[in-house]
């Protein structure tokens, strides 16, 4: 009886297996074990949504996240604790948090759609859980959750389909096939007998025959305006034949882009996907739409989501190279370098030839080796001194640039310029066979030569001797040494002289808006519509002062009150701000009002550790914002804002 309830109250996901049992409470494991973080997701995914729950979710939710400031299941456990203690809307962002950093766990969405329909918005509920079934179309909850949502929102034919669909897959551990049965029984006349309006409406509708015939004339129609770019009559027309064929996957698939050039980038990533869910799951025409639904999420500026339609479009079409290469630069952009080096494998399988994926690789590789690995590389290269045992900032910058000459063919350089190799390459066994790498005079005789060739490359072009070492890149960082070697900048802007574009400054010349500069712009945009608002450097010095806060600390989760952006010559310091943002949270609230008493010339800081005694009274301690490097959030229960990582 217990887990019949437990499964009714939270929507069991029915994947985890071991020694708890469903009919055990698992809120008793937890509290006896309350850092364990598969016992947490347990709890979250088994335990009742009431009150008495929250206390415990929450508490070990902290003590999870200061293990791991990054691990979804932390997030995952406060959105769920705020909604049993009636919080829902507050634990909106945690929920969104927790779907960031792994947007193809199902539980996200679960959490999310049931913490959207609690908190009074059914609608944007049913929306995420439907993602939720097409990331999980082979998990019974997700069938359940979605149509019990649909349910109480008083759709019954559509509650009905997916407790229909959800029984067609094979019975599960925690016995959902007895929920969707009593599901779809319940809603079983309401599917068989619509309303009499809706009866009224149908028998009114426009015979099949008819519709058929009418709507080819009206998309071509709705095709000719689209490409005369007559933008708004061609919507027009295009929600006439909506009306004729609603369910259409090829006229959803033409109303997308065109929603998309309007500016309406949300209603086009709904139709988007919309159009994919209509073509079927293995349709290639769906992993099209499919990509198309992850560039427009990327233009929204929401990475997780266009992840998780990168991979849906994989499904639909394993192999597709339009998807793997957006996958591929998706997870590079959020960081996850394993990611995008099993993604490349990927697809330099499907394109053995393709040499710039395969750089890229091995940059990828290079950038996930430890400080200990890197240390080796160069001693193996009799590049640095046997002894050191640190790696220090120049020793990876001499990596770094080691292994960006070799993967632009310094090697065959080398052995067409030097009378001899003998020292200056070293033979490595690989996967792929035999490779030869730059010892550490290697790479010096390579400088050499490049240097020689590329003075005389600029002065080809004109350029004095005293002013071609005096030349910057386009981001403005010097090509030449004050010994007069080439930089490794230098190298990058040396290797690339036979480009169509001039890719180097003169002394006389202006930095312009470099790539990195134009990105910056775009994300310095991005955050101010987020919330954020950019404060200067000496605002941002005096409130790591004011507030006692490491860096790290304001950057990092779940704090994550601060962003960086370096546009090639400044800085640019981004504070969440606006107090209606997504980015304010019971970590970062109270930072805006340290620089608005900074603009109101209240600069003043109380370095006195303790408070005077009052009437005879002992000294009380005083906290700042951050009490050994972490936000202060008062003693007695785990701290929910804690940066700190797991000893290792």
């Amino acid at each position: 009886m217990l887990a019949a309830a437990l499964l009714c109250a939270a929507g069991a996901l029915p994947l985890f297996s071991g020694s708890i049992k469903p009919a055990e409470d698992p809120l008793a494991f937890l509290k006896a074990s309350p850092g364990d973080r598969t016992l947490l997701l347990r709890a979250v995914e088994l335990s009742a949504d009431l009150p008495g729950s929250a206390a415990a979710l929450e508490s070990s939710a902290g003590l999870v996240l200061k293990k791991d400031p990054a691990d979804y299941a932390g997030f995952l456990a406060l959105c769920k604790a705020m909604r049993c203690s009636g919080r829902a809307k507050d634990g909106l962002p945690n929920c969104r948090r927790a779907m960031e950093l792994d947007p193809t766990a199902y539980p996200s969405y679960r959490e999310l759609g049931l913490s959207y329909a609690a908190a009074g918005n059914p609608r944007r509920a049913a929306e995420t859980l439907q993602q939720g079934v097409e990331l999980s179309s082979s998990i019974c909850q997700a069938y359940y959750t979605l149509a019990n949502v649909l349910e109480k929102r008083g759709d019954a034919v559509r509650a009905h389909s997916y407790y229909e669909k959800g029984l067609t897959l094979p019975p599960d551990p925690l016995n959902y096939h007895a929920l969707l049965r009593a599901g779809a029984r319940r809603t079983v006349q309401a599917a068989k007998k619509p309303p009499r309006a809706q009866a009224a409406a149908r028998i009114k509708a426009v015979p099949p025959a008819v519709t058929a015939a009418q709507l080819p004339p009206c998309m071509e129609k709705f095709k000719a305006e689209f490409l005369k770019d007559n933008l708004g009559s061609a919507l027009e027309q295009s929600e006439a034949c909506l009306k004729l064929a609603p369910r259409d996957a090829g006229l959803a698939s033409e109303r997308a882009p065109l929603l998309v050039r309007l500016g309406r980038y949300e209603d086009g990533v709904k139709e988007y996907e919309r159009a994919a869910r209509l073509y079927g799951e293995k349709d290639p025409m769906s992993a099209f739409c499919r990509v198309k639904a992850a560039e427009t999420w990327l233009k929204l500026g929401d990475s997780a989501q266009a992840l998780a339609q990168y991979k849906l479009a994989l499904t639909a079409k394993p192999g597709d190279l339009n998807a793997l290469k957006g996958l591929a630069a998706a997870q590079e952009a959020r960081s996850d370098t394993a990611g995008a080096l099993e993604t490349y494998s990927a697809i330099i399988k499907l394109e053995p030839g393709n040499d710039k994926l395969r750089a890229r690789q091995e940059e990828l590789k290079s950038a996930l080796l430890t400080d200990e690995q890197i240390l080796q590389e160069l001693r193996l290269r009799q590049a640095i001194d046997e002894q050191k045992t640190a790696l220090q900032p120049e020793d990876a910058k001499l990596y770094k640039a080691v292994k960006a000459a070799e993967l632009s063919g310094a090697v065959d350089y080398l052995k067409a310029k030097a009378p001899t190799a003998q020292g200056l390459t070293m033979k490595r066994e690989a996967e792929g066979g035999t490779k030869l790498l730059l010892t550490g005079a290697g790479y010096k005789s390579y400088v050499y030569y490049a240097t020689q060739d590329a003075v005389k490359f600029f002065e080809k072009k004109g350029i004095g001797l005293r002013e071609v070492f005096q030349l910057r890149s386009l981001s403005g960082a010097e090509l030449f040494d004050n010994a007069g070697k080439l930089t490794p900048e230098g190298e990058v802007v040396w290797r690339g002289s036979g480009e169509v574009s001039k890719t180097w400054l003169l002394t006389s010349e202006p930095v312009p808006d470099s790539p990195l500069a134009i990105q910056a712009k775009a994300q310095i945009a991005e955050l101010h519509a987020h919330g954020y608002e950019e404060i200067s450097e000496p605002e941002y010095l005096w409130l790591l002062r004011a507030t006692d806060c490491p860096e790290i600390t304001l950057k990092s989760s779940p704090v994550s009150a601060i962003n960086q952006i370096y546009d090639g010559l400044h800085m640019h310091y981004m504070l969440c701000y606006d107090e209606k943002a997504l980015c304010l949270n019971q970590c970062n609230n109270k930072l805006p009002t340290y620089i608005a008493s900074y603009r109101n010339n209240d600069t003043a800081i109380n370095d006195s550790k303790y408070s005077t005694g009052f009437f005879g009274r002992g000294a009380i301690k005083r906290h700042r914002f951050c009490e050994d490097g972490e936000v202060w959030m008062g003693g007695g229960s785990p701290n929910p804002c804690s940066t700190a990582k797991p000893a290792h």
